[in-house]
């Protein structure tokens, strides 16, 4: 399905990603802001991030699969129409449990989207060797909601207000929206696809124990994230300009662990799983224990930065590279399981600020971690009978 203009295709299509990655995780830059608002916990703060993920948890696997036959541009359409308008009432919103409504509706259309976005890019090209360069593009929005989103709504946030945090998240939807309408051409539909034959797969333990392995890793990574403003904030004094930029040095050292994952995967796989998580803990651990030095923290964060990047796509490689015929399935389950890791780091993380403080998010991410990398044992022991079986 090759078109006329794919740069400036793939652009909107990046620029949607940003603007829906963007409000996905933008609220992790504004945890504390959202607490003094509302008047609630930090830990209820959380719910903003966990309402979310449990949302895409839910619709990711199947609502995509079930929107394959329709027009493509017009479901692109309604998701960003969805995404623009919750955003401004977000900016409206005087009551919490509003605001979470809000959040979950926009939600359920981020799997559609996000599918309908990668699906495109894959297929815009003529030489479909050139397709991982496409979509590629399109997870630079990914890399660009975490890297610019998070510390933008981070400063617009504790700048201004919350309102005008809001209004970051409805600008960027709007201008995609626009964009799409104008701009981007009238696409094929897609053939239904058959769920039989990729469902064979939710047999295999090898895919279970990869699923329970990303949510652990997940929930570490995530849980830890989702609370850092207020760590920084609550525990290390830092204000919301430095708390920003230190977010942003996060996003930026991602995208570089993204890069290094891309060769550490093909050249050792397992080595590259076992390892990395150890490296994690040491380095919460070095958090924990130094929480007030900003400047070993900054350090501390860029290393957390590229070793989160490099596990990012390790989550992505456990549950989709054993299934590369069931790829529609496996995508849908990354994101469903992605988000599961989400919620649950950001629950586990918000009872240990309950019955402790902030700072204990550190020790709950390398009690996260380290159940993610007994399940990634357990994974290698499973990939090993599966080699042994396709050999006999």
């Amino acid at each position: 399905m090759p078109h006329k203009n794919n740069n400036l295709l793939l652009f909107i299509l990046c620029l949607g990603v940003f603007g829906i990655l963007s409000t996905e995780l933008g609220m992790m830059g504004i945890i504390p802001i959202v607490s003094q608002k509302f008047n609630i916990s930090t830990a209820d703060a959380g719910w903003t991030l966990s309402v979310f993920a449990l949302t895409i948890t839910l619709c990711a696997p199947i609502v995509p699969l079930l929107c394959s036959g329709f027009n493509k541009k017009k479901l692109m359409v309604v998701s960003l129409a969805v995404f623009s308008l919750s955003s401004l009432a977000c900016i409206f919103a005087k009551d919490f449990w509003l605001l979470l409504v809000l959040r979950a509706s926009a939600a359920f259309f981020h799997p559609i989207y996000i599918a309908l976005a990668l699906n495109i890019a894959n297929s815009c090209v003529d030489d479909p060797k050139e397709a991982p360069k496409a979509v590629a593009k399109v997870f630079a929005g990914v890399s660009a909601g975490m890297v610019l989103g998070v510390p933008i709504t981070s400063y617009l946030g504790g700048e201004f207000c919350f309102e005008a945090a809001m209004g970051f998240f409805f600008v960027i939807n709007t201008l995609t929206l626009f964009a799409t309408i104008f701009f981007v051409p009238q696409l094929q539909r897609s053939q239904k696809i058959q769920f039989a034959h990729q469902f064979k797969i939710l047999k295999e333990p090898l895919l279970w124990s990869s699923i329970i392995a990303v949510v652990c890793l997940n929930g570490g990574i995530w849980g830890f994230y989702g609370y850092v403003s207020d760590f920084l904030y609550q525990i290390s004094n830092m204000d919301f300009t430095h708390i920003s930029t230190t977010l942003f040095i996060y996003g930026t050292s991602n995208i570089i662990g993204n890069i290094i994952a891309g060769k550490t995967l093909v050249k050792n796989a397992d080595f590259t799983l076992k390892f990395t998580p150890f490296i994690m803990i040491l380095f919460y651990a070095v958090i924990f224990m130094n929480a007030t030095e900003i400047w070993i923290l900054i350090a501390v964060i860029f290393l957390l930065g590229i070793l989160g990047g490099i596990m990012n796509n390790a989550a992505h490689f456990m549950i989709a590279h054993p299934y590369p015929h069931a790829a529609e399935l496996t995508n849908g389950l990354f994101l469903s399981v992605a988000n599961i890791g989400l919620f649950v780091g950001t629950n586990v993380c918000g009872f240990f600020i309950t019955f402790w403080n902030t700072r204990y998010i550190a020790i709950a991410a390398i009690l996260l971690i380290l159940a993610g990398i007994l399940s990634i044992f357990i994974r290698s022991q499973f990939e090993k009978m599966n080699q042994i079986a396709q050999k006999t």
